[in-house]
């Protein structure tokens, strides 16, 4: 009898912990579904031009090049800024099927929490440092997002610890206004959340010449590029899930500025 009622209360527990851990795991996949409608959603406001007048102008230290022929985004900001004022650009990284808006908020909590529908979700946003110009006219533009383990926002970011991949895909984009703005990738790898890569002021040439020396010793890698100080960076940052004090970091320089026509 004794027997029968611990067996009892035994399974009365492994009942509670299975519906309490499959609770969660709906919570948890309901989240990233929801998440992941809303920026469906933004998706909508962009679409493929495969034939489109694109003008491609020089940026210091580099010589313009003619486009690839690849399919680039057209994007309705009008409609996008009508949803949230905070959206500066669009971001695309073709090997990860990273594409989403870029918010800047008047810090760099808020984002990290808030959906760009201003919804409270631990997916986020991807957003700029709200210390950067939002025209990426700094030096080096600091970009975040979560590595979120269903691969959403920034949750590939980290593949390019792979060299094949990044000989495949070596470029990502920042759509603005009027403008594609191509940055090729030069340094990527882990580093803990001090590392000088999160530098955006440089009150001289040779501080700047010393923070992207920084940059390109810490590559996993080395990508062959070159960077000066007439080079204007992009840093991407997203969570490295097995180390909470670290990052994973992607630089790229900028390539050429191309202009889409009307």
């Amino acid at each position: 009898m004794k027997r029968k009622k611990i067996y009892g209360i035994f399974m009365l527990v492994a009942i509670a912990v299975f519906l309490f851990a499959g609770g969660r795991i709906l919570q948890i996949y309901l989240n990233y579904q929801e998440s992941q409608k809303v920026y469906e959603q933004m998706e909508g406001f962009t679409q493929k031009i495969e034939d489109q007048n694109l003008s491609p102008e020089a940026v210091p230290g580099e010589t313009p090049e003619e486009v690839a022929e690849q399919g680039f985004l057209q994007v309705d900001f009008n409609k996008l800024e009508e949803i949230n004022p905070d959206v500066i650009a669009w971001i695309e990284i073709p090997g990860l099927e990273i594409s989403y808006p870029v918010v800047q908020g008047r810090d760099n909590d808020y984002y990290l929490h808030h959906l760009i529908t201003g919804e409270n979700h631990k997916s986020g946003s991807i957003f700029m440092d709200f210390h950067n110009q939002e025209d990426l006219s700094d030096r080096n533009s600091i970009i975040y997002g979560h590595n979120m383990k269903d691969g959403s926002m920034f949750g590939t970011l980290d593949q390019y610890q792979s060299q094949a991949l990044y000989r495949n895909y070596p470029c990502f984009y920042m759509y603005v206004t009027g403008y594609i703005y191509e940055y090729q990738i030069f340094s990527c790898y882990a580093a803990p959340t001090d590392h000088p890569a999160y530098t955006y002021d440089f009150p001289t040439s040779e501080d700047y010449e010393v923070f992207l020396e920084t940059l390109q010793r810490s590559a996993e890698y080395n990508t062959g590029m070159t960077v000066t100080k007439e080079d204007q960076v992009v840093t991407l940052s997203t969570c490295v899930n097995t180390r909470k004090d670290y990052r994973y970091l992607v630089h790229g320089k900028l390539k050429q500025k191309i202009k889409m026509e009307e």
